[in-house]
């Protein structure tokens, strides 16, 4: 399932990044776009019999996501981001995992990320220190333990790209909820935690496009709200299962904001950002993160004096 709002010019690699199988349908909603969009899939939908364009009024990626999700067939449905894109294999991978561990409810997979000129960042994983730190000897597929509500809620493991999950659990929960404009794919994977076991291909099976975003601005400042509204939601299940964990996901938001300020170019708020999780949960990799934003900074400074 593909959303798309004025995404033409990532949907064509989106789309081809899925492959040949004839196994699979292609949802693609387009999301009220203004680009040409509407046309482009209706056009390739008239040579490709597996995609089936359809369309949302500009209401979010919840409800283009929700229009798609209704009109699956498939029993799995998963997820693509239209500026994101599959790598070989994901695809067969993530079945046969569900096909040895039918109850789980959803699994998701190690990915690469990408800022927009193309430097290369800190894997998914690689940014999540204490699911590393249990998990980093798994080399094939598993099922999180029974606390993965909290391992979820803790460190941002879960990219939406990456996810595969029962058509039927994902309808029987609501979908995704249309009032929340940013963090609703957070608050669905927490949900689905805790209806059934989630599982984990530690590969890098997909590639996710990351966007410079300045944190004070708005869009920075609706993706705060949203994220600690969704945080203050799921706070007394998950500090059931782990009293750790919440204090592990306020860290893991400033560390957010932080690579957001980087890749806008605000590296001393992002230095500053990353002080305050350090102050928070001390560790070598957020003091040498701090560190490249101020010597970077520096460096600048020197050049253009």
């Amino acid at each position: 399932m593909i959303p798309a709002r004025n995404a033409l010019r990532w949907l064509p690699g989106a789309i081809a990044s899925l492959g040949a199988s004839n196994e699979i349908e292609i949802l693609a909603v387009d999301d009220g776009s203004q680009d040409g969009t509407g046309g482009y899939l209706r056009g390739i939908a008239a040579y490709d019999r597996r995609v089936r364009p359809l369309a949302t009024t500009a209401a979010g990626p919840a409800a283009a996501r929700n229009a798609g999700l209704a009109a699956a067939q498939a029993p799995l449905v998963a997820f693509l981001d239209a500026d994101d894109r599959w790598r070989r294999g994901k695809m067969t991978a993530q079945m046969e995992l569900h096909r040895l561990y039918p109850d789980i409810g959803f699994s998701f997979t190690e990915h690469r990320r990408f800022a927009e000129d193309g430097t290369e960042l800190a894997t998914g994983f690689g940014r999540c220190r204490a699911f590393v730190a249990r998990h980093s000897m798994r080399r094939e597929a598993f099922i999180l333990d029974r606390d993965a509500q909290a391992v979820i809620y803790a460190e941002p493991v879960v990219a939406t790209s990456t996810v595969m999950a029962r058509t039927a659990l994902l309808r029987a929960v609501g979908g995704f909820n249309e009032q929340l404009q940013r963090a609703e794919d957070w608050d669905l994977w927490l949900h689905l935690a805790a209806c059934a076991p989630a599982g984990c291909l530690p590969r890098s099976l997909a590639d996710r496009l990351v966007r410079a975003v300045d944190p004070d601005g708005s869009e920075g400042q609706a993706r705060r709200t949203a994220r600690r509204r969704v945080a203050d939601a799921y706070a007394p299940p998950v500090s059931r299962l782990d009293a750790d964990a919440v204090q592990q996901c306020r860290t893991s938001h400033l560390a957010l904001e932080a690579d957001c300020a980087a890749l806008a170019g605000l590296r001393v708020q992002a230095a500053l950002l990353r002080l305050s999780a350090f102050a928070q949960q001390p560790s070598s990799t957020m003091a040498r993160a701090a560190a490249r934003d101020l010597f970077g900074l520096r460096a600048l400074d020197q050049r253009v004096q």
